[in-house]
């Protein structure tokens, strides 16, 4: 059994090599390609559920680093982008309307008293939920691109 040799086995050990080191490039490749496509959708649904269209809301829109192993890579949503522009769960969940506690650094009379509520848009939920459906569909042609780079 020593010095057994098959012809092209250096041709098929350097596919798989090259196969191993370019799957994860393609795979995240995508996943920026499907960030890039979810936060369109988030910005479209944003400004149609949105009658005034006073400040940037969708600013903060962002993602999180690409994260994980081979196997397994993730990301996360941020819709608030800043501390001095997050308003975005105000206006996805609904708020309380109160009055003004000071003005010009004195306290107002009878402020801080909850005058009505504002309902949420729920502009996140059907985005996602249109994601959830179509994701097979994504992740199918995802896969077929990097079998044809594979292939190559």
């Amino acid at each position: 059994m020593d010095g057994l040799e098959f012809d092209g086995l250096d041709d098929l050990v350097d596919g798989l090599e090259n196969a191993v080191s370019k799957y994860p490039d393609l795979a995240e490749a995508g996943l920026k390609k499907e960030q890039k496509d979810f936060k369109k959708d988030m910005i479209r649904e944003t400004w149609s559920a949105v009658d005034k269209h006073t400040g940037n809301l969708v600013r903060g829109f962002r993602f999180s680093a690409i994260r994980g192993n081979r196997s397994n890579m993730e990301t996360d949503f941020y819709a608030e982008g800043s501390k001095k522009g997050a308003h975005f769960h105000l206006v996805n969940n609904g708020h309380e309307m109160v009055t003004v506690v000071s003005r010009n650094g004195k306290k107002v009379q009878g402020g801080g008293k909850t005058v009505g509520f504002v309902a949420g848009r729920r502009i996140k939920e059907p985005v996602i939920e249109r994601w959830h459906q179509e994701h097979a569909k994504r992740a199918e042609k995802m896969l077929e691109k990097i079998h044809e780079e594979i292939e190559k």
